[in-house]
């Protein structure tokens, strides 16, 4: 026996002579064991809670076996290596399949209180006649089950404190790789490795923390990434629109421009629309008094015409008056040749007289000629002047219609000054809303590549994690509520 094994029996009271009555009764205690053990394990059986630690009879069979085995070696008083290993066993397999230790106190209670009592009922003969011998004995068997507790306790305990070694091996590792920055390494089960299976619950919430971490950092990396190729990008589009602005808003600075140009010209031509318009009219009543003229030349030319007529009349009348003077002249040389001598001056007259007639009535003819003449001139001047008023009265209702499109074009060229005036103040508004945009294009741009510098760091923070070949970010909600459900 080991120095450890002599002090626990020296404890116990049970090296010495009471070690020595303890083997001397050991054959009378073990013809007790079957019984006990019997009827222990009857117990074990009724109790829901104990019983659910062994699927089978067969298995509670085999456990009884053992349990006798055990206590044979208990109940010998050798205390040898074979029992030191035993109850270490027992120790270690109640941890391994978890059963309560209240359980196995109680039933080792209940199997002493059994076996004192069958002692104390056999006690009237054969190994102990003397009841201070059985009181003796009983205290021997009381102490040798609470050594054996003990020892049975002591490789419990070993074996829970080194699951949770083992345990607490595995979580620091875990921490330490999580502190190294590495979200890869996860806890292994107990089904493929010697993970304590008291533990599991929390291995599972760790993995599921680390697991929901990773799909986290793994977000925030590929949303860092996508965030740095959307700020380059719509940098990139930023900028090109700060270029098309900035030519947008030269052209519109052009445009304006050459609208003010067209509205000052527009301007010049509806004044000299309106300048021209008066020039039409007063044209049009210089046409106008110039028909008026025209008409009453008309009627003058016919005053003339009638006049012309009548002295054409007169003379008519005169060449008679001549043509008869002319006869009466030669009917007076006639009478005065038939008078003779004496008639002969009255003859010179009549001969005088019929000279002048017949001037006169050359002269009448010449006259009426001319007035002929000059009738026809009348008449034809009378058909000019005629023309002329028509024509200038076609040329006054022209000029009528010329007037009337001139004031259209001047009031059209006035509508289109003002027209072009408020094209020229939107072209002028259209110019400073679209400085304004090149001003904020320009901030824009700013503001993203200050994004995309932020994504940049952000993307080289989370870089340092090592997420392992099967993270994926689709995940993280999914693990992140497994996370949750383990924790609570």
């Amino acid at each position: 026996m080991t120095v450890e094994m002599n002090a626990l029996l020296a404890t116990y009271d049970l090296d010495g002579a009471n070690q020595a009555r303890l083997q001397k009764a050991s054959k009378m205690v073990m013809a007790l064991l079957p019984e006990v053990l019997d009827h222990f394990y009857d117990r074990v059986g009724r109790e829901p809670e104990m019983a659910a630690f062994f699927k089978s009879d067969k298995m509670l069979e085999r456990a009884k076996g053992e349990q006798l085995k055990h206590w044979s070696r208990l109940f010998s008083g050798e205390y040898c290596k074979d029992y030191q290993s035993s109850a270490r066993n027992i120790g270690q397999v109640h941890t391994r399949i978890g059963l309560p230790f209240s359980f196995f106190n109680a039933g080792y209670a209940h199997a002493n209180a059994q076996i004192q009592a069958l002692i104390l009922k056999r006690q009237t003969g054969g190994l102990f006649r003397r009841a201070s011998e059985t009181h003796i004995l009983l205290g021997i068997l009381s102490r040798a089950m609470a050594l054996d507790i003990q020892l049975i306790f002591d490789a419990h305990a070993e074996a829970v404190q080194e699951e949770q070694n083992r345990g607490f091996r595995y979580m620091t590792d875990a921490i330490e790789a999580l502190a190294a920055q590495d979200l890869s390494h996860d806890i292994p089960s107990p089904e493929n490795s010697d993970f304590p299976e008291q533990f599991n619950g929390i291995r599972e919430s760790f993995n599921a923390a680390i697991g929901a971490l990773r799909q986290v950092i793994s977000g925030i990396r590929t949303s860092a990434q996508q965030l740095d190729s959307g700020a380059l990008e719509v940098s990139q589009a930023s900028q090109d629109l700060s270029q098309r602005t900035e030519s947008q808003a030269a052209t519109l600075e052009q445009t304006a421009a050459a609208v003010e140009e067209i509205t000052v010209s527009m301007r010049s031509s509806a004044e000299a629309t309106q300048q021209t318009s008066g020039a039409v009219d007063t044209t049009r009543q210089r046409a106008e008094e110039g028909s008026v003229v025209v008409r009453n030349a008309v009627e003058k030319m016919n005053e003339i015409a009638d006049s012309s007529a009548q002295i054409s009349k007169i003379i008519s009348v005169i060449d008679d008056i001549s043509f008869q003077t002319n006869l009466l002249a030669l009917n007076a040389g006639v009478e005065a040749a038939r008078a003779g001598e004496s008639g002969r001056g009255f003859a010179v007259v009549a001969s005088e007289v019929r000279n002048l007639a017949q001037r006169t009535a050359d002269s009448a003819g010449e006259i009426k000629e001319l007035i002929d003449i000059s009738t026809r001139h009348v008449e034809s001047g009378v058909e000019l002047v005629g023309n002329a008023g028509e024509m200038l009265e076609s040329i006054v209702n022209h000029i009528n219609e010329a007037a009337d499109l001139t004031q259209q074009v001047a009031s059209s060229a006035e509508q289109q000054s003002t027209a072009f005036g408020e094209i020229n103040i939107g072209v002028s508004q259209l110019d400073s809303v679209t400085q304004q945009n090149a001003a904020m294009v320009e901030q824009s741009t700013a503001a993203l590549m200050e994004m995309r510098n932020e994504a940049s760091t952000l993307s080289g923070l989370v870089s340092v994690f090592q997420l392992g070949s099967g993270s994926q970010s689709g995940g993280f909600e999914g693990a992140q509520d497994a996370a949750f459900r383990n924790v609570g």
